[in-house]
């Protein structure tokens, strides 16, 4: 996993793109071979490399696309490389926000409070999922921060203190006639927030004729193009991105399924199936479960249930229970029963997980991640790793993201696009983001800003580092 070293120069940026519109450029010559190379943690291991799982092939496209995907019908290239074209997230639609009172509440602005769907508790998927802790009744949450209700909410095209003709006007003269202002679409694009975003997008569109995105893939090229391409999709639409990058094309890219899917909150989880959904005409469970097997394809259908416990209190004695069921499955027994592990670490809410993790190396000496690197092997341990990786420590993530950060850009080469997708994802939650920044400097005695510099050059440097600074 994170100590997996690359060959063949992975994470050097991909050459210039060839002249016709919309090409991202030529693959670098290497393919993705999974993990991360990379950090220590501070007091323990990363990892060891797992198994090299061997590729998949293309998929099969399962069912017709309601709309366009976002690469079109472009053969994905290889993993590390920017992404082929896409088209923007989501369309406008003349429906009301869903589960709102009709036309009473834009796209662009968070949803009114509103009852449980239908009075009840939500238990099954397929049904509008319950509010996230601290969002207020109905609020959209995601990544930890409020985002536009998703489609098909009735889109809005101005928000309440924010100009959005002005950031079109300024992006279409950046990218007009010959030569692109790269540095006025950066200073334009950093400091904006998923509502404003979403009205940006939509306001240059009406504007230009022509999606912000594919103005962004025709100006830029390589890393700054994946970089501001992604910054501008927003949290959701960005993470159904990734989605389709983990899956697409030849081989599987775990670090991406790990780290989009694993750990979120049922309500994102929804959201992130309804649009895969919209956006590629596919079930995500049954995509990712194309690209999985065995016990790993029952690891993440636990996940894509949506059915976690979100209960914000912490029933100890279930702890304690806990505590001993992981130990009887995992050291305490002749093999290891990976599914009653996988049971507990991807139903029990997050407070309870942080539980188990305070508890299990009391109780038994050993840590919670520790333990996972001894019993399991390959994408399963990488995964389970990734959870109770999160829940140690100060127990929101904060500490295995900043060494996740450090993981992309220490050792041999920058694997640029972890680089980017991590710096990208965690700017979103501000004050989440100012932890890990923090964090990262406590550990490795130096600012996250001087790292990136370090590992950087040019126009993509200082979009990195734009988005860095905004926080």
């Amino acid at each position: 996993m994170y100590n997996q070293q690359y060959s063949n120069g992975y994470g050097a940026p991909p050459p210039p793109p060839p002249q016709q519109q919309g090409g991202w450029g030529q693959p670098p010559p290497q393919n993705y071979q999974g993990g991360y190379q990379g950090v220590p943690p501070p007091q323990q291991q990363w990892n060891a490399p797992p198994p090299s799982q061997p590729p998949y092939g293309d998929q099969t496209p399962y069912g017709a696309p309601q709309q366009p995907p976002y690469g079109g019908h472009s053969p994905q290239p290889p993993y590390g490389a920017p992404p082929p074209h896409q088209q923007p997230y989501g369309a406008p639609s003349p429906q009301p926000p869903y589960g709102a009172p009709p036309s009473q509440t834009g796209y662009g602005a968070p949803p009114p409070p509103q009852p449980a769907y239908g009075g009840q508790s939500q238990t099954a998927y397929g049904a509008p999922p319950a509010p996230a802790p601290g969002s207020g009744a109905g609020g959209a949450m995601f990544l930890g921060v409020p985002i536009p209700a998703p489609p098909p909410a009735v889109p809005v095209s101005q928000l309440a203190g924010y100009n959005p003709q002005f950031d079109a006007e300024r992006i279409r003269k950046a990218t007009k006639g010959f030569g692109t202002d790269e540095r006025a679409i950066i200073d334009t694009l950093s400091p904006l927030d998923p509502f404003q975003m979403d009205v940006l997008a939509r306001t240059y569109e009406q504007m230009v004729g022509r999606t912000l995105q594919k103005t962004l893939e025709k100006e830029l090229s390589s890393w700054l193009e994946y970089t501001l391409v992604l910054l501008s999709l927003g949290p959701l639409g960005g993470d159904i991105y990734l989605l389709h990058r983990a899956c697409n094309g030849a081989g599987t890219h775990e670090d991406l399924l790990n780290e989009v899917l694993l750990g979120r909150s049922n309500q994102e989880i929804f959201y992130l199936r309804e649009g895969y959904k919209r956006v590629y005409g596919k079930d995500l469970q049954a995509v990712v479960r194309g690209e999985l097997s065995m016990k790993t394809e029952r690891m993440f259908n636990m996940a894509l249930s949506g059915q976690r416990d979100e209960a914000p209190s912490v029933n100890q004695q279930l702890v304690q229970q806990d505590v001993e069921t992981l130990f009887r499955a995992g050291p305490g027994k002749v093999g290891t029963d990976e599914i009653a592990i996988c049971g507990i670490l991807l139903s029990r809410s997050d407070a309870h997980i942080q539980a188990i993790a305070q508890a299990f190396p009391q109780r038994h000496r050993v840590s919670l991640s520790q333990m996972i690197q001894n019993e399991f092997s390959g994408h399963m341990r990488d995964g389970l790793f990734y959870i109770a990786r999160a829940a140690e420590g100060d127990g929101r993530g904060v500490v295995r993201d900043a060494e996740l950060l450090e993981a992309a850009m220490r050792g041999m080469g920058t694997k640029d696009e972890r680089m980017i997708y991590r710096i990208v994802r965690n700017h979103w939650n501000r004050t989440r983001f100012a932890a890990i920044k923090n964090q990262y400097q406590a550990l490795y005695r130096k600012t996250l800003k001087r790292a990136v510099e370090g590992e950087t050059t040019g126009k993509y440097e200082k979009a990195l580092v734009g988005i860095i600074e905004e926080n």
